[in-house]
């Protein structure tokens, strides 16, 4: 069975496509327009394309956000939860119910300390360190981001759930 994991944004999506416990494939879509509907549309496309191309993908896992991960910036907050409206659309063609994820979660499965005063250029750093060091990659910090929600919901999956601390 294939996990598609997104770090979605408006602007840079990062994608990761595992299977079982492997990445099998990674990208990142890139959005230019100034008009923010404009690019989540292309995200929404570029989604499209890729479960139609991969029609074994059953389960999906997309970063969650809050409105301190974009530092209480509400047109920014609002941009993202469009685009996680409009993908639910397309999940909604596939017949699949996604699994939101909040980088607070991911990265305690990927063994990334978070917390009060941790802040995100630094977290960033950490993602894509950890991607370096467990898959040998050189990649952005989008990408980074799918990768390890990626892994992370490989662990989900494997014992049934987040445990909450």
């Amino acid at each position: 069975m294939k996990i598609l994991a997104i770090d979605g944004s408006t602007k840079s999506t990062g994608i990761a496509i595992f299977e079982g416990s492997k990445l099998i494939s990674y990208d990142c879509i890139t959005a230019s327009s100034d008009n923010v509907f404009k690019r989540i549309r292309k995200m929404q496309a570029e989604i499209r394309k890729i479960l139609e191309e991969n029609s074994d993908i059953k389960t999906i896992y997309i970063e969650d956000v809050l409105p301190e991960d974009v530092k209480g910036n509400r047109n920014v907050f609002k941009a993202l939860m469009y685009l996680q409206g409009y993908l639910c659309e397309v999940f909604k063609d596939f017949n699949i119910t996604p699994t939101f994820i909040f980088p607070s979660e991911w990265r305690a499965k990927c063994g990334i300390h978070t917390g009060k005063g941790i802040k995100r250029d630094p977290l960033k750093a950490e993602d894509v360190k950890f991607v370096k060091e467990k898959f040998n990659l050189d990649v952005n910090d989008d990408i980074a981001d799918a990768i390890c929600i990626g892994y992370a919901a490989t662990k989900v999956e494997s014992s049934g759930g987040f445990e909450f601390r």
